[in-house]
């Protein structure tokens, strides 16, 4: 008899509990206090959380990542949401600097780490011109061209000598060159020769700075930094290959995104770390 009683009894209540599942559900206040909602489900009785968050009129706290690529904009951008918990972080091995605005606070108070903005630096096209040639050796018309194209970085000689430069390269593609020679100006001298249709022939001698000065900014939105280039050359066959060598733009590279740390210490209220940003658990953005 107890047994059937127990069947009894869950009968019932089984049938009480599909009364209650079938009833019309109730208007329903959304606030940012109660958009989550936990509830129980039937047959396995495990709990079910559904967040609402998404139909709320703004998101309960600001998160996500924004990526700026000019340091002006990434400053105002920072300066606009930075609060008491924000860090700022200058990665230079990865060329970011990474604005945590819900950082870990002073003393015990955990952040989420999940609102950010991050400057990913670009490199200005004009250095990456000048760098991609750096130490190559270029025939005469390659050479012409790369200066035609680059001259207004020229700062020095001025921009009309060196586009002569560039012209008498490419009239002189057909000459042979015999040698080189570094006058006491510092310049450079090369010998060429020439066979002409009537073999009566032409020579000359052709003197180019042993050095040039350029103008580029590293990364995109720095001003222009002064660069040296000194002129390289080899003959071979008559054939002259020419180019030249940037000096240090390593150091130049660094120095550059040390001027951008420093000009957002100057514009921020957070101090920059060098270093990397924290992770985020268990992912990073």
């Amino acid at each position: 008899m107890s047994n059937t009683n127990d069947q009894t009894a869950a009968v019932v209540a089984d049938i009480q509990r599909r009364a209650d599942e079938a009833t019309p559900p109730q208007p329903f206040d959304l606030a940012p206090e109660k958009s989550v909602v936990v509830r129980t489900l039937r047959n396995d009785e495990r709990v079910d959380t559904t967040d609402l968050e998404n139909l709320l009129d703004q998101p309960r706290r600001p998160r996500g990542t924004a990526l700026l690529t000019d340091p002006s904009d990434f400053a105002a951008y920072v300066t606009r949401l930075a609060t008491a918990s924000t860090t700022v972080w200058a990665d230079q091995d990865s060329l970011k600097v990474t604005a945590t605005f819900n950082d870990h606070a002073n003393g015990f108070s955990a952040g989420w780490r999940d609102h950010r903005a991050v400057l990913k630096l670009k490199h200005d096209d004009d250095w990456k011109a000048w760098l991609r040639q750096d130490g190559s050796l270029l025939s005469q018309e390659d050479f012409a061209e790369h200066l035609e194209d680059r001259a207004h970085t020229i700062v020095n000689p001025d921009t009309a000598t060196m586009l002569e430069i560039a012209l008498t390269f490419q009239t002189r593609r057909n000459a042979s060159f015999s040698r080189g020679a570094r006058l006491n100006s510092g310049d450079v001298q090369l010998a060429w020769s020439e066979e002409t249709t009537a073999k009566a022939g032409a020579s000359g001698r052709l003197e180019v700075p042993a050095e040039f000065t350029i103008a580029v900014a590293p990364f995109f939105g720095l001003p222009a930094t002064e660069v040296t280039a000194r002129l390289r050359w080899r003959i071979r066959d008559g054939q002259l290959g020419i180019g030249y060598r940037l000096d240090r733009p390593d150091l130049v590279h660094r120095k550059a995104f040390a001027d951008v740390r420093q000009m957002l210490a100057d514009s921020l209220d957070a101090p920059v770390l060098l270093g990397a940003a924290p992770r985020l658990e268990p992912f990073d953005l």
